[in-house]
C-alpha cells in the first residue's frame, strides 16, 4: 500500500520526450500512466518500463516529426503497413521529408492541414469516400490534391479525392522533360512539337510541328482538354470518380503556364 502513495502522480519523460504521469499503481508490475498532452492516452505498463522511459506514446508526433499515428485504427495488417496508413505516411513524407522533396521537387511547397497530421482523422475521411471500396480493393489508385482546386498545395479533406492512377497521370506536369517551353511543347530541328500522352493507346501522340511554342501549345491545349473530358466521362460512368471530381475535370482549363 505504501507504494501507491509514493508513486501515484509521479511524472517522467519517456524516450520520445512525452511526459508520463502515473495515475494508477497496483504494484510494480501493474501501473497505468497517462500522457500529459492533448490526447491524455492511458497505457497499462510496469514500473520498470516507466523508469526506463520505454512506454510508447501513440500520440507523439513521430512521423517526420509532425505526423501522429495514434492507436484508434490499425497501422499494420498481416505483418505489413495497412493500406490506409501507407497512404497517410506517404502524404506526410511528401510534405515534411527533406529527402523526398529533394528527390521530387514538385512537392517543394506542398504541406498538409493540421487535421490530417493525425492518422485517425485521415483514416475516417478515407473510409467516408464514395469510391473507397474500389480504392481499397484495387492497386492502381492515388489521392489527388489539385484537380478540385487547381494548383492547390495543401492536402486537406475539402480538396482531396481518390482517383484511378490513369486519371492522376493526366495531370502530371513533366517539368523536367519539357524544360523552358510550355506544357506539351518541345523543340526539335523541325520546329516546336506539340505532343501528349494518350491513356487509351498508352503512347505519346505527336500533334505536329509549329513555328512558335505558343502555336504548338494551342494545339496541345485543345487535344488535352478533350482527352480529360473523355476520361472523365468513362471513369464517372464506371463509378470510379465522384460527381465533384467529374465536374472539375469537365471544366478543367489547360493553361500555358501550367
Amino acid at each position: 500500500i505504501g507504494g501507491v502513495g509514493v508513486h501515484l502522480n509521479e511524472e517522467k519523460l519517456n524516450n520520445q520526450g512525452s511526459l508520463m504521469r502515473i495515475v494508477e499503481y497496483t504494484d510494480n508490475r501493474n501501473i497505468v500512466v497517462e500522457f500529459q498532452d492533448d490526447y491524455k492516452i492511458r497505457v497499462k505498463t510496469t514500473y520498470g518500463n516507466y523508469k526506463l522511459g520505454s512506454v510508447r506514446n501513440p500520440y507523439a508526433p513521430t512521423v517526420c516529426g509532425v505526423g501522429i499515428s495514434g492507436n484508434k485504427y490499425p497501422i499494420v495488417e498481416n505483418g505489413k503497413p495497412a493500406k490506409e496508413y501507407n497512404m497517410w505516411r506517404n502524404i506526410i513524407s511528401r510534405c515534411y521529408s527533406k529527402r523526398v522533396k529533394n528527390i521530387q521537387p514538385a512537392y517543394t511547397n506542398v504541406s498538409c492541414c493540421d487535421e490530417w497530421l493525425l492518422f485517425d482523422n485521415f483514416y475516417e475521411w478515407l473510409h467516408s469516400q464514395p469510391n473507397f471500396d474500389k480504392w481499397c480493393s484495387e492497386s492502381r489508385w492515388a489521392i489527388d490534391k489539385d484537380i478540385l482546386v487547381k494548383r492547390n498545395k495543401v492536402y486537406s479533406p475539402d480538396v482531396c479525392c481518390l482517383i484511378p492512377q490513369n486519371v492522376n497521370c493526366l495531370f502530371l506536369k513533366r517539368e523536367a522533360e519539357r524544360g523552358k517551353y510550355p506544357i506539351g511543347v518541345t523543340y526539335r530541328n523541325e520546329g516546336f512539337l506539340a505532343s501528349c500522352h494518350n491513356p487509351f493507346t498508352n503512347k505519346r501522340e505527336e500533334l505536329g510541328y509549329y513555328s512558335t511554342p505558343e502555336k504548338a501549345f494551342s494545339v496541345y491545349k485543345v487535344y488535352k482538354e478533350n482527352l480529360i473530358k473523355q476520361v472523365a466521362r468513362l471513369e464517372y460512368d464506371a463509378g470510379n470518380i465522384t460527381e465533384q471530381c467529374y465536374q472539375a475535370m469537365m471544366n478543367y482549363i489547360v493553361e500555358i503556364d501550367d
